[in-house]
């Protein structure tokens, strides 16, 4: 992938976000097609909800499996997603891979690397 640039992933007070976790089971030789279908779909959205603040796209090494991770200002402006025609025909293709299915998440817990850990053996 050749257009990787940083963004800000922590966009909002996570006490506030909500975090999508959409987990595509590709069928074999699908990954990028899937990855092609997502990435059309988020830019959609992403030019018409102001509540969407990132999205990253994730391939597993192994070719099985793509990911979707997002943050979310607002749970209600994520679920008006499912009553916008212009958003559905673009997700549905995701048929076209495989299987998926998400979740929506909270913050629950901070682990930051320790001091220590980052120093060489």
């Amino acid at each position: 992938m050749s257009n990787l640039t940083s963004f800000d992933n922590q966009s909002i007070n996570d006490a506030d976000a909500i975090y999508l976790v959409n987990v595509v089971q590709v069928n074999e030789g699908l990954q990028d097609r899937a990855i092609a279908i997502l990435k059309d779909t988020v830019e959609y959205v992403s030019e018409n909800y102001p509540a969407f603040r990132w999205s990253r796209l994730l391939k597993s090494v192994d070719g099985k499996t793509v990911i979707n991770q997002a943050q979310w200002s607002s749970r209600s402006a994520f679920e008006k997603l499912f009553s916008d025609e212009d958003f559905l025909s673009r997700y549905s293709q995701l048929k076209e891979t495989g299987t998926w299915e998400y979740h929506l998440y909270k913050v629950d817990e901070y682990i930051q690397l320790k001091a220590s850990a980052g120093e060489p053996v």
